[in-house]
């Protein structure tokens, strides 16, 4: 191959290269200045921009300004005298990154090479991206485990729970009635001790009602959708408070309901059924002889309301304070407060199935303050 057509074909291959290429030359004596720029092929050009165009024989930072450092004269001085390559790593030029390599050639010309790596800086965008999602994605995933975790302990716990009542709660009313039918059965008794047996298999059967009935409703919150809206809470306290007259059994008490209450974000026929419970215990926890007396108002915060209960009851001792709240606990002997166990445990599920808490403030013997803070409507329903 002759010498011409050597040249032709280094000059082609020096022009289609997609890769940019500068050719400069150093003065000697004149290290400590920027190489003059001596031809560069078109996509070094495009690099270059408009000053590939308005500058005339000028320095190699001035047709490239801002993607070279204040040692590129003595990075070049190195490489004229001896010789090598330097990687100066990667610059950004408008949208596109290079990473710029000078080479020695002789007689003091040096390359410069623009390796476009767009596309690999893009990559490792997308990777970095994919990383952080599948990081976050791996954190979500790990405390929808832990929730669930949680959920399946205490779905756990209520089971064993609800095994000791089987066992005990649900079988003192059977063993109650088998005992009373054995007593009928014996021929020798009078009728009013059979009238007294009747009543009293009657009592048992009621008091197994009301224990199924209890846990069906515990159970359906665990289960039922809830789609929380805007609710009244005057509307809520005031639906419950005209349920109380009949669960009341025509007991006499005082209610009082202080202030306008505000709206929040809730259920109403679930809310409705954790103030009725509420109350109901406030009428029923009472010492003997005494008028149980209800209040009922709420007090705003930044972003949660809490409605407060207050009754002049029995009250509860600190330590007994987190029990009550438990399925099947009760503090008092069915002879003295006859119930379930299981009133305040449907509130407390209640409550947590609505976003909200719920708490108790009471000393034995003081009456209690219970207390349930809920979103506030005008916050916004939350995501």
């Amino acid at each position: 191959m002759d010498k011409d057509t050597t040249v032709q074909l280094y000059r082609l291959m020096f022009a289609n290269m997609r890769d940019g290429l500068a050719i400069v030359h150093l003065e000697a004596g004149e290290h400590a200045l920027s190489p003059r720029l001596v031809e560069m092929n078109p996509a070094a050009r495009e690099i270059s921009g408009p000053q590939a165009e308005s500058l005339n024989d000028g320095n190699l930072a001035d047709y490239f300004p801002g993607l070279f450092d204040a040692d590129l004269p003595q990075i070049c001085a190195r490489l004229a005298g001896t010789g090598g390559c330097a990687d100066l790593g990667e610059v950004r030029a408008g949208e596109r990154y290079f990473r710029i390599r000078i080479f020695g050639l002789f007689n003091h010309f040096l390359g410069v090479a623009f390796i476009d790596v767009t596309e690999h800086k893009q990559a490792e965008v997308e990777i970095a991206q994919l990383l952080e999602k599948g990081q976050k994605n791996a954190a979500e995933l790990e405390t929808r485990v832990a929730e669930r975790t949680e959920q399946l302990e205490e779905i756990n716990r209520e089971l064993d729970t609800f095994a000791y009542s089987v066992s005990h709660d649900l079988r003192a009313p059977l063993r109650a009635m088998q005992g009373f039918a054995e007593l009928l059965l014996d021929k020798s008794q009078g009728e009013t001790e059979r009238i007294e047996y009747l009543k009293r298999i009657l009592t048992s059967v009621h008091s197994m009602d009301r224990l199924i009935q209890d846990l069906l409703a515990y159970s359906r919150l665990s289960r039922q959708e809830i789609m929380l809206q805007t609710v009244s809470l005057d509307k809520v306290v005031r639906d419950a408070a005209q349920q109380l007259e009949l669960a009341s059994g025509g007991k006499n008490y005082q209610l009082e309901i202080a202030g306008k209450l505000p709206e929040v974000v809730g259920h109403h026929a679930v809310l409705v059924q954790v103030v009725l419970n509420l109350l109901t215990n406030a009428v029923k926890f009472v010492p003997k002889g005494v008028t149980p007396k209800l209040r009922i108002w709420s007090e705003p915060a930044a972003d949660y309301c809490r409605l407060l209960v207050q009754d002049n009851g029995i009250g509860i001792a600190p330590q007994h304070q987190e029990r009550i709240f438990k399925i099947f606990e009760r503090l008092n002997g069915l002879d003295s407060y006859p119930g379930t166990g299981i009133g305040l445990a449907i509130v407390r599920k209640a409550v947590n199935r609505l976003g909200g808490r719920i708490g108790v403030e009471s000393h034995d013997g003081e009456g209690s303050r219970f207390w349930v803070e809920l979103p506030r409507a005008d916050a916004g329903l939350p995501r």
